[in-house]
């Protein structure tokens, strides 16, 4: 392993161990930093010894082949975050990206189902087959809770309690409680009392959600399933869709924004004050509607 490769082994390791990064984020960091690896070899330099100008060129490269904005800032943030690690350790004696201002964040609404789309795609799976009353569990359940798909997949049994809560470990294993609505337990009562005994093939295994082979449910498989029930429903659905629906559901019923970012486990509140531009676009449309003289 050459000194570039293993410095970055330590970075994931590092965040991994110590700041609690989940495996999307992981791999996300990892495809960042190999990506920025493979410009620099090209000038025939490693990730430890570049500049402020190979970041430069490397923004400049990103611009050319079309990445977006969103994009492009996400890379130089694993960058940061990697540069401030060697630092820290003592690898390298600066950060080349200390001076080095990020592209301003265009803001992009988060796509999401109004409520009777919701209604639609949940009644839009059959009943009649096992895989279906699992499926509607499963997007009931992120309905009902608004998790991520990868805190999802990591249920066990155990996590189910009868007083209809659930401890979620989220990102940078923060903990936090979400709540199971009446729709989530009668359809998650219904898989674990006539599907999950079928699917099970190991007594030992205790996910809560599983596959056909009786193995846990991957993040890409519940992704598949809902990219087949969102043709149905002529939209572009993934777990990230159910989640936005969540907390654009709650606001627009009257939930304040705090609660909602406990609810999604938001570290910072300006995150999820994206989903007020949501709302307010959506009073402006009804405004128009029903105003005299609008």
């Amino acid at each position: 392993m050459n000194p570039s490769e293993y410095y970055i082994d330590l970075f994931l390791t590092y965040i991994k161990s110590e700041r609690g990064a989940t495996v999307n984020t992981l791999k996300a960091y990892e495809k960042d930093l190999k990506q920025f690896l493979s410009f620099i070899r090209e000038e025939n330099l490693e990730i430890h010894s570049i500049s402020r100008d190979s970041v430069r060129d490397f923004i400049v490269l990103l611009t050319k082949s079309r990445y977006n904005k969103n994009s492009i800032i996400r890379k130089l943030s694993t960058l940061r975050r990697f540069y401030t690690f060697m630092v820290k350790r003592d690898f390298m004696s600066e950060n080349p990206l200390v001076s080095l201002f990020s592209p301003k964040q265009e803001k992009i609404l988060p796509n999401f189902l109004t409520q009777s789309e919701m209604e639609r795609l949940i009644e839009s799976i059959p009943l009649d087959n096992p895989l279906g009353i699992r499926d509607r569990a499963i997007i009931e359940m992120l309905y009902s809770t608004g998790v991520r798909i990868g805190e999802l997949v990591q249920l066990n049994l155990s996590d189910i309690k009868d007083n209809r809560q659930i401890l979620i470990k989220g990102k940078g294993n923060k903990e936090r409680i979400v709540f199971l609505g009446d729709y989530a337990i009668k359809s998650l009562k219904r898989y674990l009392e006539e599907v999950r005994p079928k699917l099970v093939k190991d007594i030992r295994e205790r996910a809560l959600f599983l596959s056909r082979f009786g193995t846990r449910l991957t993040c890409r498989s519940i992704e598949r399933m809902m990219e087949k029930y969102g043709i149905q429903l002529g939209r572009d659905i993934s777990p990230h869709t159910i989640r936005h629906s969540f907390a654009t559901h709650l606001l627009e019923n009257g939930a304040d924004l705090r609660s909602v970012q406990e609810l999604l486990g938001h570290s910072d509140l300006s995150t999820t004050q994206k989903y007020t531009h949501i709302t307010l676009e959506r009073l402006k449309e009804i405004y128009k509607k029903t105003h005299p003289r609008a």
